[in-house]
Order: C-alpha cells, then structure tokens, then sequence
C-alpha cells in the first residue's frame, strides 16, 4: 500500500470516529410538563363558558373538567399589559405562536417570514404534529402552521378528515406511540369550536373528543384523548383548551397531577403571549419578540409562583437562555443556530480539510526529494 493510500485510511477512520461523538440534539424533560395537548376553540365570552370559575351549566363537560384543571377568568384574548392582539381571530392564533399578530386579518395568504415556537422548539430537539379538522376549511385563519414559511409545507400538518368529535384513531394514535411529539394542536371546525354552533353543542364536541360519547372523566372510554397513555398516570402532559377571542375569552388548563387542582386565577395580565412565554419557559427556550419576552409566565397555575399584581407591565425571565436544549454541546451555547447536522457538516470538512493539506505537504516534499537525488544524480 502507498503511503498516500495509508494517508487516506487513516484519515477515514478519524472521519467515523469522529462523527459519532459529535453533540447531538435531545430534548429535555420539561419543568411543568413534557407534552402539551392544544385544542383551539373560538368566540365566546368567560362567564359564558365558566361562569365565575367553577363552571355553567352551558358547558358541563367542560364545568367538571375545571375540578382538576386551573383557569384564568380575567384572560384578555385581545392582549394584556399594553401588548396588543390585533386582527383576531387570524391575529391571535399568529400571536400565539410568534409573539406577534403579525399585522395580519382573516383570510391571509401564505408566507410570514417570521421565526415561530416550532424552530425553537426544532433546535431544543422538542417535537410536534398539528391537525386541522376537515382539512381546515378555514386555512390560516385558525390554523397559523400553515400561515408561516418555515412550517406550511411540513409534513407534520396532518389538514385531513380527522377529528370529527368521536374518539378518533388518527388523532389520537401519535398520543399512544413510543415518542409522542411534545407538541399536539387540533384546530376543529367553525362547526365544533363554539364559532357557528352554541356552547351546549361545543361542549359535546369537546366531551366526544376528550372522553369518547359514552366516557366520563372518571372512565374515559377506550380510543379516547384522555384513555390514551399520553394521559396516563406517570406522565406529565397538560392539556389547554384555548379560545381566541373576545375579552375576557375562556381557558382551561387541564391535567390531574400537573395544574393546581381547581385554581382559579385572578391576574389580569395574562394573554396569547403569556401563554407562549409559558411553553417556552417550560423547556428554557429563548423568547422570540418583545412581546413574549415582557408576559409573565403563567407559573402559577402550578402553585409555584403567586398571581402577578393587576396592572402589571410583565417582565418575566425572559423565557431561559435555551442552554438546555443542546445536551453536551460546548460550541452549541455560542452558536445555537447550528443544528447537529450543520455540525457534522462543519466537523467533516474540517476533517477533509486537514487531511487535504497533509497529502499536499507529503505530495510537496516527496516532489522535493526527487528533484533533490535527481539533481545529486547529475552532480555526480
């Protein structure tokens, strides 16, 4: 074998030993949860809903799940503290998801350039899926996945006919596999989410979906959202039933041994950015605007913290320095961009690189060592 060939080998076998070691990107566990379960309901007022907090008699499926669940009557739909909502519904979904409304009104057209919770939550390692009921007939609107550049063509939107209100398999099946995404949104119809049809019917819808028509919280029957092992006892999942409009607008935050049982808050300072700066707090990731940066987390609804002062202007912690998303990364912490693939882009072709500018010294000095017996030859 020549000694360029042994020069190769050698530098292969560094390729494959130090590809393996390279940082790779793990999700870690959450503080509050580690999975959260999204259904986005639609334009009704809280006392309507929730009464005063401890439920009405317009919703009673949703009234009981407020027993194991915490809930914010004065949650301001259209934006708290000096940081406004505008445009909803389209604007509040945006909102919730980027920090922004975006500048946007129903019935927007794809793209927004904008960064959103699922590229933080991509470089944290963290996962998601989103369904949208019927194929989503009402697009971006309520459906803002498919409103920003870097998630609209993603094959994580699942826009098909699930989710009509019964236990349906394929909502429910990423709830039951071996990793569930850390993420799961449902966004159902104008003619389930309490938009076109009453609240005695939303609630209903909301019941098949959670329990199944013939389960109860207690019992949730098999197939259902809340039978599924996402929910099941050992796991920390939280499930937010969120309405997007009207002031104050209805919210449940609901999951046995999660949430403060029966806790109703009394801030007023709590909006679609409080809520995104609560997810992002929740895995230590960066806030993405001005807006999310000064909501305060809602940490009180797990008894961790006491309701923020009325009026307040928010402030927070500025959602984390995101340090926990990149495992035993050391170049990660400065450049946090990068993903696990960039870096082993990066490492390669230093590695080829470097293995390029030894075969061309070695190339150099033997042409050296030739022309130099060559002209010793002729010397002599």
């Amino acid at each position: 074998m020549t000694l360029r060939a042994r020069l190769l080998v050698v530098m292969l076998i560094v390729g494959i030993m130090v590809v393996p070691v390279l940082p790779r990107v793990h999700a870690a566990p959450g503080t509050n949860f580690n999975n959260v379960v999204i259904v986005a309901m639609e334009n009704q007022n809280y006392a309507d809903v929730m009464g005063a907090g401890t439920g009405s008699s317009n919703a009673p499926f949703i009234s009981g799940m407020l027993v194991a669940g915490a809930t914010v009557p004065l949650y301001h739909a259209y934006g708290a503290a000096g940081r406004p909502v505008n445009g909803c519904s389209a604007g509040c979904y945006t909102a919730l998801i980027s920090g922004s409304d975006q500048s946007i009104a129903n019935g927007y057209s794809c793209c927004i350039n904008a960064p959103t919770l699922i590229d933080s939550m991509a470089t944290a390692g963290l996962t998601w899926t989103a369904f949208c009921e019927s194929g989503c007939p009402r697009a971006n609107d309520h459906f803002p996945f498919t409103g920003f550049a870097g998630t609209a063509n993603s094959p994580n939107i699942m826009d098909s006919t699930c989710c009509s209100g019964q236990p349906d398999p394929e909502f429910v099946a990423p709830m039951n596999s071996a990793s569930p995404p850390n993420l799961i949104w449902l966004t159902p119809t104008d003619s389930h989410n309490m938009h076109d049809n009453s609240i005695q019917s939303g609630d209903s819808y909301v019941h098949d979906l959670l329990v199944g028509p013939s389960g109860t919280l207690a019992s949730p029957a098999a197939g259902s959202v809340l039978a599924s092992s996402l929910f099941a006892s050992g796991h920390k999942t939280m499930l937010l039933l969120w309405w997007d409009e009207y002031d104050p607008a209805p919210i449940l935050f609901y999951g046995p041994g999660v949430v403060k049982q029966a806790f109703i808050s009394s801030s007023d300072v709590y909006d679609e950015y409080s809520i995104l700066h609560l997810i992002e707090n929740n895995w230590a990731m960066p806030t993405l605007t001005s807006n999310d940066a000064a909501a305060l987390s809602m940490t009180e609804i797990y008894g961790s913290s006491t309701p923020p002062t009325s009026g307040g202007t928010g402030g927070g912690s500025g959602g984390g320095s995101g340090s926990g998303s990149n495992g035993n990364c050391l170049l990660c912490g400065t450049f946090p961009s990068l993903s696990t693939s960039m870096w082993m882009l990066v490492v390669g072709g230093l590695v080829g690189f470097v293995g390029s500018l030894t075969l061309i010294t070695i190339r150099t000095r033997a042409n050296l060592a030739r022309t130099k017996r060559k002209m010793n030859r002729l010397n002599h």
